[in-house]
């Protein structure tokens, strides 16, 4: 997510008239990336955007005009030659796949100010990934209609899913080692004590341990995940939202009081549109260093590092002496947002000073305790005898399967005949419990820290 931030930095608040390139503009407001490439009808609508704000009177024919011819050369060059490479597909794929496509805020910067951006943004007919580098790759959006048809089965989603995690395999390894050990244990016993078919048949009819135990771990595990995800909903739909609702409505609020486009009207826009985006670039970072727990995790994830904020413009080398050894970086700029304002307040560059004081000190601690809040959320755990009640009786649950599947394996080759029907019932059981159970393991933990080492949930 932090990507999407990062790409505004580079831009500013503008409108058609500004001189500006126009994708700039639409960056500025909506953040992105940008998209490898983009449909006609994009173009087709961009040029009734542009009639629409020459219609309207915001600006003169002739700068409308230039505008339009602007927005006419980037979006064929994004639509056409601006094609980038997918690194996970081959180039018969590629001549396979279909023509993808974004929103137009999400077109890629091809101007040489945002040519520095440290993340590309590919598209294609299946998902929109952020690769910020480092191996730091992100799903902003997947089309979900194509997932439930065929889409599930590709290989680059594959390796989204926890099917492509080398543990799930390595567990369903040692489950079948287990069943294998258990197996060998029955059939020496069972044969060394004499035992005959009745007593092999009562002795695989009884096995409905595993039965018992699913009842309590289904409803116990089904709880813990449930609540998990309600946490991470309200974290991305209520208290961050709120923040970045705050963001927007200080730029609006900037974009009427100072309309200007001499320095000091410019420099007022961009500086609070930068504190913004870099509380929220700051707040990435405050949450990673919760689940950091080495000091190699620290050099590899930066989260103490501001140098690459410093490179995208979004922290002076003086702003960023300043927040050395502050706890909670982001919460830093809505300080630095307000003092701004009552000095513009002071100064008399604001209409009704008092009012607007006290508007923009109501924006500011309202975007401080909804940062406040989310880290709160983000370090607040279950408490660790929960967590491992639950996750032991997963544990012991599939262990139970394994062991039954041994049992059934072991007794069957004993009979001299095999029960098919139950040896290939247990069997698909200890293979596909497993990876769910443990899935949905998975699932919780990558929802309680979304923004964990790995960037794997983008909210």
């Amino acid at each position: 997510m932090s990507g999407h931030y990062r790409s505004r930095s580079e831009s500013t608040m503008g409108s058609p008239g500004d001189g500006k390139d126009p994708l700039d503009v639409w960056r500025g407001w909506y953040g992105g990336g940008g998209g490898d490439e983009a449909r006609e009808d994009t173009h087709e609508r961009t040029l009734r955007t542009v009639e629409e704000h020459q219609t309207n009177g915001m600006r003169s024919s002739s700068s409308a005009k230039g505008w339009r011819e602007r927005c006419a050369r980037s979006l064929k060059f994004a639509a056409g030659r601006g094609r980038s490479e997918r690194p996970w597909e081959s180039s018969m794929s590629r001549g396979r796949r279909e023509e993808g496509y974004a929103p137009i805020a999400d077109l890629p910067p091809k101007d040489e100010e945002n040519a520095s951006l440290k993340f590309k943004y590919e598209v294609d007919d299946m998902m929109r990934v952020v690769y910020e580098g480092a191996g730091v790759r992100k799903i902003a959006r997947y089309n979900e209609q194509k997932l439930v048809r065929g889409g599930w089965m590709e290989r680059k989603v594959y390796k989204t899913t926890f099917l492509a995690s080398a543990y799930c395999w390595l567990q369903i390894f040692l489950l079948w080692f287990l069943a294998g050990l258990v197996a060998v244990l029955v059939y020496g016993l069972l044969k060394a004590c004499g035992a005959n078919a009745k007593t092999v048949e009562g002795l695989q009819k009884g096995l409905s341990v595993s039965s018992t135990i699913e009842i309590f771990v289904a409803f116990a595990l089904g709880t813990y995940i449930k609540k998990t995800i309600d946490i991470w909903w309200e974290l991305r739909h209520q208290t961050l939202q709120e923040l970045m609702n705050v963001i927007a409505d200080m730029c609006l609020r900037m974009a009427i009081y100072f309309p200007g486009r001499h320095y000091e009207d410019k420099h007022a826009r961009e500086t609070i549109m930068r504190y913004g985006i870099l509380s929220l670039a700051l707040l990435f970072q405050d949450a990673k260093k919760v689940d950091v727990w080495s000091r190699k995790q620290v050099r590899d994830l930066g989260v103490l590092d501001l140098s690459d904020l410093q490179r995208e413009k979004l922290l002076t080398t003086r702003e960023a002496a300043l927040l050395h050894n502050v706890p909670a970086k982001s919460q830093m700029c809505w300080i630095w947002i307000s003092s701004l304002f009552t000095k513009w307040c002071l100064d008399g560059r604001l209409p009704d000073p008092l009012g607007n004081q006290d508007t923009m000190l109501v924006y500011s601690e309202q975007a401080r305790n909804a940062i406040s809040t989310i880290l709160a959320q983000l370090t607040t755990q279950f408490p660790l005898s929960y967590s491992h009640l639950i996750i032991f009786f997963c544990k012991v649950y599939v262990t139970t399967l394994a062991v039954e599947a041994g049992v059934t394996l072991g007794s069957s080759l004993l009979q001299g005949q095999t029960n098919y029907a139950n040896l290939v019932t247990k069997s698909f059981v200890l293979t596909v419990t497993p990876i769910v159970y443990q899935g949905l393991l998975e699932l919780k933990e990558r929802s309680a820290t979304p923004s964990g080492t790995t960037c794997r949930i983008t909210l």
